[in-house]
C-alpha cells in the first residue's frame, strides 16, 4: 500500500505511530480527496503544498504557491529546476528516512516528505516556499539560479513570508500525523485516477501524462557482486530490463558475462559462436526496446564480424557500442525533462576512461557537490571517486589481459596523468603492479589453457 514513511523510522513516538496503524487506515482516496488534504494543510499552516512523481512533476494542481513561485515556474528553463529541486528534496528525504528541510536554486526553503509504494519510492510531498533568517538557513539542494537583477522576481521575493525553521519543521511533524494522507493511491494500480488531466491543467506536456514512475533499483557496482542465481538468469531478458531501466553497467556485466565464457579457452570457434549469440540477444532486446534500429544494428553487427575476429578488449568495446546504440533509441523514445543521477552513472559506463571529476559531475546535473557526494554514496554503496577510479581500473585490467598496448599507453588512455600514478592506484585496487597483473594473466593462460581471469580474459585465439 502507498504511504508516507512511517514515523516510527523517523523516530516519532509511539502515540504518533498509532495513527498509521492497518486498523485505521481510511479507504484509498481518490484525487480529490488528496487535493482537498493538501488545500486544508495549506490553508491551515499558510504554506505552500503539492504532490510530485519521482521526476518532480506535479500530479496535484499547486495549493498556496507564493507569487514568486508561480513567476518562476512560468518560464521553461526554471520550471525544469523546479522539478529537478521537487524531485531530489524527495528523493533525499527516501535515503535520509526522515523529511527534509532544503533550500531550492531560487533562495526559498521548503521540507519534503517521500511517498511509498510497499517498497517503491513514488514520489514526495513538498510544502513551504518561505524565507528564514540567514542564521537557520539550510545549505542548498542545487545549483543556484541567476534571476537576480530581474525587478519583477526581486518584488515578488520580498514578499515571500519570512517563517522559523522549528515553525517549519513543526509543519513537516503535523504533515506526517495527518493519518488521512498516509494511503495515498498509485495511477491504474490503487485508483489515483488520471494524472494526466491533473499534470495538463497544470500546465505539465505530454511526458507528464503518465503514472507515479518509481525509482530503479540500485545498480550493482562489480561483475563478481551478482549472486548466482543472478547469473542463471536469462542474459536476453536481463539485458532487456537493464535499457528499460536506462541502467548501461547492468547491461554491460551481461554483457562481460557472456563474452568471458566465449574467450575463457580462446577456442576461435568458441569465441565465434559466443560472439554471435550476444549479438542476438543484444538484437533481441533492440526488438523490445527500440525496434526502429534493428535492421541497421544487425547491418553493424555484420560488419564488425566481417572485419575478422577481435581479442577480448575489442570485443567488450563493440558490444558495448551496440547496447548503447540501443539505451539513446529507448531514450530518445522515452525523453525526461532532466538528468538524474542514472545519467550520470550511464556516463561513467560509457567512459570509464574518463577521470570526471565531483565538481564536474555535480555541473552536469546542475547540482551542488556536496549534494552529490551524498546522494552518490547512498545509491552506490561508495563514494564517488572511489567508483569512477574502480571503472577505469576494471577498464585497464581488461586491457592488460588482453592486448598487448604498453602500460604507459594504458595509463595515458585511462586518462592518467603519470604513469607512476597509475600503478600506485592499480595496486592498491589489485595487490598488483599493472606488469605483474599482466604476467600473472600470462601465467594462468599457459597453466590451465586459457583459464577466465577475474574482469577480462587474454585475446589470443587457438584455432
Amino acid at each position: 500500500m502507498s504511504h508516507l514513511l512511517r514515523p516510527s523510522h523517523l523516530g516519532y513516538p509511539e502515540s504518533r505511530r498509532s495513527l498509521m496503524s492497518e486498523s485505521r487506515m481510511p479507504r484509498r482516496p481518490n484525487p480529490e480527496e488528496l487535493q482537498r488534504v493538501l488545500e486544508g494543510f495549506s490553508g491551515a499552516t499558510g504554506l505552500a503544498t503539492v504532490a510530485v512523481d519521482t521526476q518532480g512533476v506535479p500530479v496535484t494542481q499547486l495549493c498556496a504557491f507564493t507569487e514568486f513561485c508561480r513567476a518562476m515556474r512560468s518560464d521553461p528553463l526554471r520550471s525544469k529546476a523546479c522539478h529537478g529541486c521537487d524531485a531530489h528534496g524527495g528523493l533525499q528525504a527516501l535515503l535520509e528516512g526522515t523529511p527534509q528541510v532544503y533550500r531550492c536554486h531560487a533562495g526559498l526553503v521548503d521540507f519534503s516528505i517521500p511517498l511509498t509504494d510497499g517498497d517503491a519510492y513514488v514520489g514526495a510531498i513538498l510544502c513551504g516556499q518561505v524565507r528564514m533568517s540567514e542564521h537557520e538557513m539550510p545549505e542548498p539542494l542545487l545549483a543556484q539560479s541567476d534571476w537576480h537583477g530581474d525587478p519583477h522576481l526581486e518584488e515578488l521575493y520580498n514578499k515571500v513570508p519570512v517563517v522559523s525553521r522549528r515553525r517549519l519543521e513543526a509543519a513537516a511533524a503535523t504533515l506526517l500525523g495527518l493519518h488521512n494522507i498516509v494511503d495515498l493511491a498509485i495511477h491504474n494500480k490503487l485508483g489515483l485516477g488520471d494524472v494526466g488531466a491533473v499534470a495538463a491543467e497544470i500546465g505539465g506536456d505530454e511526458s507528464s501524462k503518465r503514472a507515479l514512475s518509481l525509482v530503479p533499483p540500485a545498480r550493482s557496482t562489480a561483475a563478481d557482486e551478482r549472486s548466482p542465481e543472478t547469473q542463471r538468469h536469462n542474459p536476453t531478458e536481463v539485458i532487456t530490463a537493464a535499457i528499460r531501466r536506462e541502467d548501461l553497467r547492468s547491461a554491460f556485466l551481461e554483457a562481460v558475462t557472456v563474452l568471458d565464457a566465449a574467450y575463457a579457452h580462446g577456442v576461435l570457434d568458441q569465441v565465434r559462436e559466443g560472439r554471435t549469440r550476444l549479438d542476438e540477444m543484444i538484437l533481441a532486446a533492440a526488438k523490445v526496446c527500440s525496434p526502429r534500429i534493428v535492421v541497421q544494428l544487425r547491418q553493424l553487427m555484420v560488419r564488425e564480424r566481417q572485419r575478422g575476429d577481435l581479442d577480448r578488449y575489442e570485443a567488450q568495446l563493440a558490444a558495448e557500442r551496440f547496447i548503447c546504440m540501443v539505451l539513446d533509441e529507448y531514450q530518445r523514445q522515452h525523453p525526461r525533462r532532466h538528468r538524474e543521477i542514472g545519467d550520470l552513472l550511464n556516463d561513467i559506463a560509457r567512459h570509464p576512461e574518463q577521470a570526471i571529476s565531483l565538481t564536474e559531475a555535480a555541473n552536469s546535473l546542475h547540482w551542488s557537490p556536496g549534494h552529490l557526494s551524498k546522494l552518490f554514496k547512498s545509491v552506490t554503496g561508495c563514494t564517488f571517486v572511489s567508483y569512477v577510479t574502480g571503472r577505469r581500473v576494471e577498464r585497464a585490467k581488461l586491457m592488460l589481459a588482453s592486448t598487448q598496448m604498453p602500460v604507459q599507453k594504458i595509463s595515458a588512455e585511462l586518462d592518467f596523468s603519470q604513469v607512476n600514478y597509475f600503478s600506485r592506484v592499480f595496486r592498491a585496487s589489485t595487490g598488483m603492479s599493472p606488469s605483474e597483473y599482466r604476467r600473472h594473466c600470462l601465467s594462468r593462460e599457459e597453466r590451465h589453457a586459457g583459464a577466465a581471469v577475474p574482469g577480462s580474459n587474454k585475446g589470443r585465439l587457438r584455432a
